[in-house]
């Protein structure tokens, strides 16, 4: 089994799954993390996410001990919150602010822990409602007929496994 990783990134839990947020220095990954957690989200993690693989082809994301409820919100300062110490990632957003992100994404995963990715602006007014939409996808509570399970109107589970083959 691999061993854990550090990602830079951050992470929030939304019920049973949590959601790892990617892009570049600077994209908005605290802002909308931030925005997360206001609207209901339980923080896991900012800045560095700890990664680690089970023995059920899935990861488990927590913070690392020295930032462990600790998020950077810019304007204001550093700020400590109640956290979640660890929870299994279901799902990868991107952070992206290229308007080109297609309506229909064609399926996409993470590289590196196999979960559903997508990218995202997260200056959009429903980023937040998008990615609780995805999670509620993940865990069976929507079904998501067309998009990122592979581009099809024909319905599939929305599974955060990796696929084998």
């Amino acid at each position: 089994m691999k061993a854990a990783s550090f990602l830079h990134g951050s992470c929030a839990a939304w019920e049973n799954g949590a959601v790892l947020l990617t892009g570049l220095s600077g994209s908005g990954k605290s802002d909308l993390l931030l925005r997360l957690v206001d609207a209901g989200f339980d923080l896991v993690a900012d800045d560095q996410v700890v990664i680690s693989p089970t023995t059920h082809a899935e990861y488990i994301a927590s913070p690392p001990p020295t930032l462990a409820g600790l998020i950077e919100v810019r304007g204001l300062g550093i700020l400590r919150l109640p956290y979640r110490e660890a929870i299994p990632l279901r799902l990868h957003v991107a952070l992206d602010f290229s308007p080109q992100t297609p309506r229909l994404p064609p399926e996409t995963r993470h590289e590196r822990t196999g979960v559903w990715s997508l990218t995202l602006d997260p200056r959009r007014a429903g980023a937040v409602a998008i990615i609780r939409a995805a999670l509620r996808c993940a865990s069976g509570t929507y079904e998501l007929m067309t998009g990122i399970n592979g581009d099809t109107i024909i319905c599939q589970p929305f599974s955060s496994r990796p696929q084998s083959g």
